[in-house]
């Protein structure tokens, strides 16, 4: 497995990493013996600072298994402190990375977020470039409390390997977190792709 090398923005590790190490750090973390459900986030320049008002938020990310960096900001940050970052890696470049890795491997996907019709739309446009990519599930970002036990069981039935989440930071970290040890998946990735799920959602 790869050795983690990160590199402090404001307090908050994140990776040092390029897009192709990053698809093997995530077969890695998939294929680890340790069966507990990992977290993948993608903190840029907002979501620091936002942490930096918002503990919890701070600490949520500081939990993740692994975190990209998302922005020239951060990019920028790491210069700054001699640490340069080997590549910014967007979250759409993420996401199709796990994609194209994950079609190969046999990996299953869902897709949570986005308002209504949206990781439908997403899921559509994906396998229009990877007709081959196992994606058993998608449901909208937007629910009622009282429904969220249907849509958490919903993912454990299906048991994907990646769940997708895209509800908009830091509710979508938040959330995620909160149900972290009830959702039998292998990777939980947030943040990243809430931009990418909007525009394959187009």
């Amino acid at each position: 497995m790869l050795k983690r090398d990160t590199i402090k923005i404001l307090g908050v590790n994140i990776d040092n990493i390029t897009i192709e190490e990053a698809g093997d750090f995530t077969k890695d973390l998939i294929e680890s013996s340790n069966k507990t459900c990992k977290m993948v986030v993608a903190p840029n320049t907002e979501f620091i600072m936002t942490a930096w008002k918002d503990k919890e938020f701070f600490e949520i990310l500081n939990k993740a298994d692994f975190a990209t960096p998302d922005s020239v900001g951060v990019m920028i940050g790491g210069k700054l402190q001699k640490k340069p970052f080997k590549a910014r890696i967007p979250g759409q470049a993420y996401f199709r990375k796990v994609i194209e890795v994950g079609t190969k491997e046999g990996w299953t996907f869902y897709f949570l977020g986005g308002e209504k019709g949206i990781a439908q739309k997403a899921r559509d446009n994906v396998l229009k470039d990877y007709p081959n990519c196992k994606i058993i599930g998608c449901h909208e970002g937007f629910f009622e409390e009282d429904s969220e036990e249907e849509v958490i069981k919903q993912i454990n039935d299906l048991k994907p390997n990646v769940l997708f989440v895209a509800m908009g930071a830091p509710i979508q970290e938040k959330w995620i977190y909160k149900h972290k040890n009830e959702l039998k998946v292998d990777i939980r990735s947030w943040s990243a792709v809430e931009l990418s799920i909007m525009k394959l959602g187009k």
